[in-house]
């Protein structure tokens, strides 16, 4: 199983191999790199794909904490392990804002960006406390219960998708284990005067009714990227629609990339 380093951790990642153009895939918060199986499997014969854990995920380490500006730097030492100068990143949610960030820090590396169910501006106030609310739960009983329905109901609704494997990971480790990532959402950074600097090709792909962002942010995202190809509405889709709409999203990014 490979595996880099960058500032001090330890973290996991999966390499198709072959010729083909590079893809980088990001995952949201509280997920991993198997949310791309079904997009890896159907693109990996044409496209070198690339998928990972991010810190404090999957099999990834997180020592202390982290900003996406250092997520960021992890997915750039990532492409730099790999032996891969430039790649396109995908990223879902979290994984959208490290993707974003990566594009403003190291724009030679970033031959283009596919953002699904993310977002640019901060949450708004009351959003930001239901989610500090939530987060104070998982901390201190740890993700049982309401917790991890309310999470997973983020991540999957309103399709029927079975996401307990998830739960069973949450669980696997320490409530206080997750700290760090919970503090990372609660603190992101502004980067909405910055957005219009990422230049490169760049496509939004977006579920009608996703659980975390609007459509109408997505479509203004899509607006103030100078690159953007427009935005692609999916109908019914989740926020995690590349294991609830892999047919749609796998088009999408074939098409793109």
């Amino acid at each position: 199983m490979p595996f880099f380093t960058n500032d001090g951790n330890h973290l996991y990642y999966e390499d198709s191999g072959g010729d083909g153009p590079a893809i980088l895939f990001s995952h949201g918060a509280f997920l991993d790199h198997t949310i791309w199986e079904l997009v890896v499997a159907a693109l990996s014969p044409a496209f070198r794909c690339l998928t990972w854990d991010e810190r404090g995920h999957g099999m990834s380490e997180s020592n202390g904490p982290f900003s996406y500006w250092d997520a960021a730097r992890d997915a750039i030492a990532l492409l730099d392990a790999a032996g891969v100068q430039r790649a396109v990143l995908v990223g879902m949610s979290q994984g959208g804002w490290l993707s974003q960030r990566a594009a403003l820090a190291a724009p030679d590396r970033v031959a283009g960006l596919v953002l699904t169910g993310t977002s640019v501006r901060l949450m708004a106030d009351a959003e930001q406390e239901g989610y500090r609310q939530i987060s104070q739960g998982w901390l201190a009983a740890g993700p049982i219960g309401e917790i991890a329905a309310a999470v997973l109901g983020i991540q999957f609704a309103p399709s029927d998708y079975a996401g307990s494997r998830f739960i069973e990971r949450w669980q696997s480790k320490p409530p206080s284990a997750w700290a760090d990532v919970w503090e990372t959402i609660l603190s992101r950074d502004d980067i909405l005067d910055r957005f219009p600097d990422i230049t490169c090709p760049a496509l939004v792909v977006h579920a009608t009714t996703d659980a975390a962002f609007t459509l109408a942010a997505a479509q203004e995202m899509s607006d103030l990227l100078p690159g953007s190809r427009g935005l692609v509405a999916v109908e019914g889709g989740t926020h995690c629609m590349a294991l609830t709409h892999p047919e749609t999203f796998i088009e999408q990014v074939r098409g793109f990339a």
